[in-house]
């Protein structure tokens, strides 16, 4: 990804680079059943799950990093859902993103009706109309759902109600709808790209892919445009290397167990090597020495990593000596 600019550097009025205050709320957090979610093509059968965990609410605004007094603000101004709380405010994945990623543009300048129209091109549902459809992106569908064990039939059985509309309708009638900010995140963790938006100084805004660049020329004068890039990966990754958010992450399915194993082990320093392979010519290992010491910058990379799912395959030797090897594709243990 390009360098990118920023526009609108002005002092937000409402006070968004506050420090959030302190709050203590009562009741331990409910335990789920922790389930892997690697997303990858073998995985989609788990996708609904996924569907169902962003929307659970788990989160205090105090874990959002934003005071009561200032969600009660952005409350008003609809920067935030205008729901009455009985309560301690819960938020859901896709809220606490979206928090997030409104105090970083507030801290910008962004103005707060700019912040506003913004929230709403992102939580907006979209339609799986057949117009969305192209023969391109029927395509790519097909090319995925081949990669999983659904039979033959079944794909043709897909790609024919989307055609037709009958898919968009079917979802109705099980109450599934999905938005743009939800689209992003499937597409940071599955397709594993960066995904963003691009913002720009006349309104317009323009949901960011990698691919992007390879759809020929209007890819690349985007990003020569002056513009400001609000990154979803970037805060998924900053969710996921929060340490005091290691008990949401199998929650959240946003690693498989495989990662979540070499996360814990790293933090832990309980291993001997880890090896992360990116291709043919590139990988990082990370050592543990006698005493425990470890390269604390190499751990951070190898992590962030891990949350992007931007290798090829990891292998992590214990201190007992097992070992434990995976790739995006294939897992075993050794």
């Amino acid at each position: 990804m390009q360098k990118m600019h920023t526009e609108h550097i002005t002092q937000p009025a409402d006070g968004a680079t506050a420090q959030p205050a302190e709050m203590t709320e009562e009741g331990a957090e409910s335990t789920t059943e922790p389930f892997g979610l690697g997303l990858d093509a073998q995985d989609l059968q788990q996708l609904p799950r996924l569907y169902q965990k962003l929307r659970e609410p788990l989160f205090s605004l105090r874990q959002a990093g934003i005071a009561s007094k200032l969600y009660v603000d952005w409350k008003k101004a609809g920067l935030a859902p205008a729901t009455e709380e009985q309560g301690w405010t819960r938020l859901s994945f896709l809220e606490y993103l979206w928090l997030r990623m409104a105090r970083e543009l507030r801290e910008l300048g962004l103005p707060l009706a700019r912040a506003k129209a913004l929230r709403e091109y992102l939580f907006h549902e979209f339609r799986l109309t057949p117009e969305v459809f192209t023969p391109q992106l029927l395509e790519r569908v097909e090319a995925e759902l081949r990669k999983t064990a659904m039979p033959l039939a079944q794909v043709a059985e897909v790609l024919a109600l989307a055609k037709s509309g009958q898919l968009d309708e079917l979802l109705g009638q099980f109450g599934v709808s999905f938005t743009l900010l939800e689209a992003m995140v499937y597409g940071a963790l599955y397709r594993k790209q960066e995904a963003g938006l691009l913002l720009f100084a006349s309104g317009e805004q323009v949901p960011w892919l990698d691919e992007m660049l390879g759809m020929g020329p209007e890819g690349q004068r985007l990003l020569e445009r002056t513009h400001v890039f609000l990154s979803v990966t970037e805060h998924l990754a900053e969710f996921i290397l929060d340490e005091e958010k290691a008990d949401y992450i199998p929650r959240l399915s946003l690693l498989s167990e495989e990662e979540l194993q070499v996360v814990r082990a790293v933090r832990n320093k309980s291993f001997r090597q880890v090896t992360v392979t990116f291709g043919e010519k590139r990988q990082i290992t990370l050592r543990t020495t006698s005493d425990g010491m470890l390269d604390e910058a190499l751990s951070k990379e190898l992590i962030e990593t891990l949350a992007l799912k931007n290798y090829q395959s990891v292998e992590l030797e214990n201190r007992g000596g097992s070992k434990l090897r995976f790739t995006k594709e294939h897992r075993r243990r050794i």
